[in-house]
């Protein structure tokens, strides 16, 4: 799985990894939640990057909550679902 993956990033030096669900990439279904708070418990240390399925504001602050330290929303951006100042507000109101 995915923890497997990360011991020898981690262990050569990686402090901030890009997780991608694929599944959901393009989607804009919503992240998932489960697997991005998953990481960040096993791996309190690492710096995880959200990406696939944001959607809205609403996810943006969720993963915030959890927390990631950042998230990919290119296609809710392009799609013109929220701006770029809106989107940093919804991250930054939970952290």
């Amino acid at each position: 799985g995915i923890d497997q993956a990360l011991v020898p990033l981690v262990a050569a030096g990686a402090g901030t990894v890009l997780c991608t669900d694929i599944g959901r990439d393009g989607m804009l279904s919503g992240p998932s939640v489960g697997l991005y708070r998953a990481l960040a418990r096993a791996w309190p240390g690492l710096q995880i990057q959200a990406s696939g399925g944001v959607g809205g504001l609403a996810d943006l602050a969720v993963l915030a909550a959890i927390p990631v330290a950042g998230a990919i929303v290119g296609k809710a951006l392009l799609d013109g679902r929220f701006g770029l100042p809106e989107a940093i507000a919804a991250a930054r109101e939970v952290a």
